[in-house]
């Protein structure tokens, strides 16, 4: 009887913080570098307050740990068309207004930056004052990126644009783009240049439903057997 209580309890506790998610494909073996710049899908999610980016690659980042990982996000009016918080020849023609770029070697790290109107700003970083709770975590075929949405300028219900792309170091490109199935660069020069143009892709953060009164009221219940039970066993 408590194993039954503690589980129906820890079910009423998860369903009020679910996540909801959408998984966007890419093609794998069209990149011109390894297998872990090469991405086969990105698992986007959200809680109430937080949005995570899981990277799947076709090559490890923990075997082969100097790739960088990067997110481009347009969610207002504006942006940068041509550039990136990086400097790196890598763009987003509809205007990238946030950016987060991430890297996993040296105990990994990333960082956010904003695009002011005129030049990209620090915003959060995993290795100073970090007010969006950016965080990076790896396996041996994954990156994960996760922050707080709203000081992204983003709520529930907000939709945005956005693409994920991999890159080396300095002024390497986009080896490989989540929303492009097509190789992204010509090659074999990594510096070559890539703008996101029409291939981005697009996520709606979704409300999470705060729990219900009914469902308080009998969670409050199950408290209240479950104290119950243990004085009587």
């Amino acid at each position: 009887m408590k194993k039954t209580l503690s589980a129906l309890l820890a079910g009423s506790v998860l369903s009020a913080s679910s996540a909801y998610s959408a998984t966007y494909l890419d093609s794998t073996g069209e990149t011109i570098g390894p297998g872990n710049l090469d991405i086969s899908s990105v698992e986007v999610n959200n809680t109430a307050t937080a949005l995570s980016f899981k990277i799947n690659l076709m090559g490890s980042p923990v075997a082969t740990d100097w790739g960088k990982y990067l997110i481009g996000i347009d969610s207002t009016a504006g942006g940068d068309p041509a550039g990136n918080g990086w400097l790196k020849p890598i763009g987003m023609s509809s205007g990238m207004d946030y950016f987060v770029g991430s890297w996993v070697d040296s105990g990994n790290g990333a960082e956010i930056r904003n695009w002011t109107g005129a030049a990209w700003n620090l915003q959060s970083a995993t290795y100073n004052p970090n007010p969006d709770a950016l965080a990076i975590s790896k396996d041996a075929s994954s990156v994960t990126l996760t922050f707080n949405f709203a000081g992204l300028g983003l709520g529930a219900g907000s939709t945005f644009a956005f693409d994920v792309y991999t890159s080396g170091g300095g002024g390497d490109g986009a080896i490989d783009a989540a929303g492009n199935s097509a190789q992204t660069i010509p090659g074999p020069a990594w510096t070559d240049y890539y703008n996101s143009g029409a291939n981005v892709l697009s996520y709606t953060i979704t409300a999470v439903p705060e729990p219900t009164l009914g469902g308080l009221l009998g969670l409050g219940g199950l408290v209240i057997l479950h104290r119950a039970t243990r004085r009587n066993a």
